[in-house]
């Protein structure tokens, strides 16, 4: 497994270092998973500075996944599930001191998919309870004040809501939600919980928003008959698929890292690996087409 991180830090400098010279894109940190199948239950989180030195966020915890940065790099909420209490919990790691702390710990819910305010001051997050009608969990939006650790439900309702984040200005909040298996891309605005469907197409999943600037991403199926993932840029009016998609392979879990430059997750050869798209060409963050794949990156620049 260290020769495996080794060889990828290695990959992974020389293909920001190129990336650097023709792309004018920053150094920075970045936090990303790896697992060998979701089902395995093994995924690890890795922390990585902009000198390339890494970490593995360790604590008492399991499955470990979906690293999102703060308001500073030093700062990152996850989720994983924890070892005594038997739940999924959303965590905070702090890399000055290495210290975690388990900010739902033991709510008797499922708490998932973690995103920072822009403030810094809450986590936007889906939580989930049995709901014994429906003979299944039942996800809604929750709101965690990490000075109090208090949470608000956002909704509640039998349509599930998930993977929920911020826009930039911090007054709405996008996120999927399912009907019938099938996530489209809504937007809720705080303070009067009104929503509305930003993207929808009959028969295609549509999932896992990121907003950057004025611009949305998510991840969607090409179509009803082909459930290959593909990444697509929304501007306020228009959809686009992004340049580097293809019909024969996923490419999900998009991090936007400005000036049209992305790094995501891709099968573009076997397992998921990680990629580098510097505006004309993608490039591999490393080629490791082994046993394990690395997913949910997430990006903070040095400025």
């Amino acid at each position: 497994m260290l020769e495996k991180i080794s060889a990828f830090i290695a990959a992974l400098i020389i293909a920001f270092g190129s990336a650097y010279k023709t792309s004018s894109v920053p150094e920075g940190w970045l936090v990303w998973h790896s697992y060998n199948d979701y089902s395995a239950m093994d995924s690890s989180l890795y922390y990585m500075e902009p000198d390339g030195s890494i970490r593995t966020i360790e604590g008492a915890f399991a499955h470990a996944m979906n690293g999102s940065f703060g308001t500073t790099p030093d700062v990152v909420t996850f989720m994983a599930i924890d070892t005594t209490a038997d739940e999924w919990d959303i965590y905070i790691y702090n890399a000055e001191d290495e210290s975690v702390v388990n900010m739902t710990e033991h709510s008797g819910y499922r708490n998932e998919d973690p995103k920072w305010s822009p403030d810094g001051k809450s986590i936007i997050f889906k939580r989930g309870k049995w709901n014994s009608a429906a003979n299944g969990f039942q996800y809604d939006l929750a709101l965690l004040d990490i000075q109090t650790r208090n949470v608000t439900m956002l909704t509640d309702d039998i349509i599930e809501e998930a993977m929920p984040c911020f826009s930039d200005d911090g007054k709405y909040i996008y996120y999927a939600g399912y009907k019938n298996g099938i996530g489209s891309i809504y937007r809720m605005k705080l303070g009067n919980g009104k929503r509305s469907a930003i993207f929808s197409e009959n028969g295609v999943n549509a999932y896992y928003p990121i907003v950057m600037g004025k611009d949305l991403y998510f991840t969607k199926w090409r179509s009803k008959t082909n459930h290959h993932d593909q990444l697509m840029r929304f501007d306020g009016k228009k959809a686009v698929s992004l340049p580097f998609n293809t019909t024969e392979c996923d490419r999900s879990d998009i991090c936007p890292i400005g000036g049209g430059s992305y790094i995501y997750s891709s099968t573009l050869h076997g397992d998921y690996d990680l990629y580098y798209y510097n505006g004309r060409e993608e490039v591999i963050l490393p080629k490791i087409n082994s046993e394990r794949n690395e997913l949910g990156a997430d990006f903070y620049a040095l400025i």
